[in-house]
């Protein structure tokens, strides 16, 4: 038979926790009816907590007859973070790492017929001629030697007849009982169309196995023809022609379903970057669903796919997400850094096809280690930049965040974040500004943008600027998620139509205005919905006055589902309100799908208000019956079993953070007053009054202690200030002319800060330290 595939995404039961012996038995009617992509933490609003807990999900597969004695098996595009599979009470597979896909053979042994994977690269590229090469890994399941005969088809969209436009010589090959065979083909094709986010085309290969004149198997890959370069004097080339690179960091995660989203959900938020005018999007900070993947190489934009090696800095508690990003422990060492050898591995396997992807970046700010393993920390960044050459060498290997301590020269690709762009100028090594921060905030936010750290000057050595970040996200750091040209329900703010504007010259609409509302308006993007998992529909729920207009009325709403089976991350019904960021500006959205077929009625009703009803449909095969007493039992929300931890007190949150200052003597950059026993310090260019220099722990904290360490004994008065936006600042100390040290410690009753600055009302100071705790 020719392999077939299958979604398997609905009809799943789960509970919270360890259930042992639950692979033996059936579920108690107890655990709760879920559908896939599903997250422990549903429903999802950016609460800054996470389940760190055991999950349990069973399911029933129907096995045709005809599957008996061929392979089988089930694939995960990710299970977070150890996964146990277990069929028929037996234990078929485990796999540890959260971000990358995995298959279990569940065929019970011995299974007849190869399989394959497949990788595609075009190592020879121009604009007339394209050789394509295709490694084939050919494994044979039978108890026997087999001869295989294994060739290919190469065919592309733009084909007149829609035929094939190459094809490879057929290779044949003995393959013993239960081994795997690498079999290399190779065409070409002419007058390629190359692959380009202004137009991406793409090719189809697609590679047959034949055993005794039969085809025993059969899959197709879609991949793009093209070539690129990071220059370190010239930027960034795809296909021989400069092209500036301008983008958007991209977390996976979304309101209310916060990371178990659909691919439609997935294609939505592609099309929404690429309207924006860009053409790169990272990654951060983490393999993404390889469904991403696919929609960058299908809309047109290039991809940053990055690993999981990142650090974060802040209150350094030992055990949580503030440790040192490599591991303390010795102990710790071997299996931590085998899981990223791990999923780097599964990473570049899973999308090197893709032309899209133009750089494996092996982690983030991997800096935020501890001083004693910053060594093993940059080691482990240098052997994994090897690796990936290794099993990719057709790309570079970026270090993202790369702005303290000497991670940058480690990569192919040095990846600068916040002040980063302006500490490093023409540093002789490809690179670009891997994150520049232009909004925060709740809300639709200004729309005006502001850009820190000369990220708004171009020069010709820098390959481009990626924005952080294109959607609001969680996080567990406070005060972090707020900062995206689009909010948690993906609805654009204002800064978003900013951008576009900038970029396409496509004027804003015009912004709701106060007012009071009468009515409610509901509408999707979609009539219809697949019930496979793989879909849903957004739905937006708008204010109106009484001439029909939408007003920015910010009072709840309740979206009901009144007939047919359809899901909200909370069931049958949801409120939106800006306490849960579901609604801002007189509109609110948020996804809904479903698992079972049939006709959907959803209602949107706010008290004093006409409500709204909406007519959509699910579309899939017919589902049986269930009868009252085995009705859907929806899970709750999860039993959260951790929070924010205390802070120790022990660690400065401003240490290696970014630092903006107004101006700065060569030498003596601001960068220098985060960079804690150094030795360095900043001056101001200017010398006249009104100089400033401010820390940035990016995160809000509760703060209650600040030391300044000046580079001699203060003679000008300084103002210490402190801040949540960057923008307004409330005084915390002021201080005349003199003083007798150079060290001063304030301690205060505690206060919320992003930022902590520093003024000169006469003239400015030397200024080594500035550390908040």
């Amino acid at each position: 038979m020719i392999r077939e595939q299958r979604f398997i995404n609905d009809d799943w039961t789960f509970d919270y926790g360890e259930h042992s012996g639950a692979e033996l038995k059936s579920p108690s009617p107890e655990w709760y009816d879920v559908g896939l992509p599903h997250s422990f933490d549903l429903p999802d609003f950016r609460e800054p907590r996470f389940y760190v807990g055991h999950g349990c999900y069973r399911r029933c597969i129907d096995v045709p007859e005809a599957w008996i004695g061929n392979w089988v098996a089930v694939e995960f595009l990710g299970v977070f973070q150890v996964a146990e599979v277990f069929v028929n009470g037996r234990l078929v597979g485990r796999h540890e790492g959260g971000y990358t896909p995995f298959v279990v053979d569940i065929s019970d042994a011995v299974a007849a017929g190869p399989n394959d994977g497949i990788g595609v690269t075009t190592p020879v590229v121009d604009a007339e001629r394209a050789e394509v090469n295709a490694s084939v890994e050919v494994v044979n399941d039978e108890p026997g030697p087999v001869e295989v005969t294994v060739s290919a088809v190469l065919t592309a969209a733009v084909s007149d007849d829609g035929g094939p436009v190459a094809s490879s010589a057929q290779v044949r090959r003995t393959i013993a009982a239960g081994e795997t065979a690498v079999v290399e083909l190779a065409g070409a094709v002419d007058q390629p169309v190359l692959w380009h986010p202004d137009h991406p085309h793409l090719y189809t290969l697609t590679v047959s196995i034949v055993v005794d004149g039969r085809v025993r198997d059969r899959q197709a890959t879609a991949f793009g023809v093209r070539w690129f370069e990071f220059t370190a004097d010239r930027g960034f080339f795809l296909n021989g022609e400069r092209l500036d690179l301008h983008g958007a960091n991209v977390h996976q995660n979304r309101g209310g379903w916060g990371d178990a989203g659909t691919r439609a959900g997935i294609r939505r938020d592609v099309a929404m970057v690429k309207d924006l005018g860009m053409n790169i999007v990272r990654g951060s900070h983490y393999p993404h669903h390889s469904y991403f993947a696919e929609e960058y190489d299908r809309q047109g934009l290039l991809f940053w796919s990055e690993l999981h090696f990142w650090g974060i800095g802040g209150e350094n508690v030992e055990g949580y997400w503030f440790a040192s990003a490599y591991p303390v422990h010795q102990e710790d060492e071997p299996k931590f850094e085998e899981s990223l050898r791990r999923a780097l591995r599964e990473m570049i396997r899973t999308h090197r096809n893709h032309p899209s992807i133009v750089t494996w970046s092996v982690g983030n700010e991997a800096f935020f280690s501890d001083d004693h393993v910053i060594g093993k920390a940059k080691a482990l960044t240098s052997e994994l930049v090897d690796l990936s050459h290794v099993l990719d060498p057709t790309r570079p290997a970026a270090v993202g965040g790369a702005q303290r301590k000497g991670f940058d020269v480690l990569g192919d690709l040095a990846g600068y974040n916040g002040d980063g762009a302006e500490i490093f100028h023409d540093q002789g090594i490809p690179n670009l500004v891997s994150e520049y921060h232009g909004v925060r905030g709740r809300g639709p936010g200004e729309y005006e943008v502001t850009s820190e750290h000369g990220v708004e000057v171009d020069h010709p050595w820098r390959s481009g600027k990626i924005l952080w970040c294109a959607f609001h996200y969680k996080s567990i750091a406070p005060g972090a998620g707020l900062q995206g040209l689009v909010d948690y329900v993906r609805t654009p703010r204002r800064p978003y139509y900013w951008y576009r504007e900038k970029m396409r010259g496509i004027a804003p609409p015009s912004f709701p205005e106060p007012g009071t509302a009468v009515a409610l308006r509901l509408s999707s993007d979609a009539p219809k919905m697949p019930t496979d998992g793989t879909g849903d529909v957004r739905l937006v729920v708008e204010l109106l006055d009484s001439g029909g207009a939408r007003v920015a009325d910010d009072r709840a709403v309740t979206l009901t589902v009144v007939d047919g089976g359809g899901l909200f991350p909370s069931g049958r019904s949801i409120t939106l309100s800006p306490e849960t960021d579901g609604l801002w500006d007189g509109a609110g959205a948020i996804e809904l799908r479903s698992y079972e077929p049939g006709a959907q009625r959803i209602r949107a009703t706010s008290p004093g208000l006409l409500s709204a009803e909406l007519d959509l449909v699910a579309t899939g095969p017919a589902r049986p019956q269930r009868t009252p007493q085995h009705a859907r039992r929806l899970a709750p929300s999860a039993p959260y079993v951790t929070d924010l931890p205390a802070g120790t007190g022990e660690a400065s949150l401003t240490a290696s953070r970014p630092v903006t200052a107004c101006s700065a003597q060569p030498g003596h950059e601001g960068s220098n007053v985060t960079a804690l026993g150094s030795g360095t310090f900043w001056r101001a260019a200017l010398r006249g009054p009104g100089e400033w220099i401010a820390a940035i722990p990016e995160f809000s904290y509760e703060i209650s202690r600040i030391v300044i360490v000046f580079a001699e004994v203060p003679k000008q008065p300084w103002l210490v200030e402190t801040g949540t936006d960057g923008r307004v600042f409330e005084p915390l100390h002021e201080a005349g002319p003199g003083g007798a040290e150079t060290s001063v410690r304030l301690e205060f009753e505690p206060c919320r800060a992003s930022v902590v600055r520093l003024t000169f009302p006469d003239a400015p100071l030397d200024v080594e330290e500035i550390r908040a705790y």
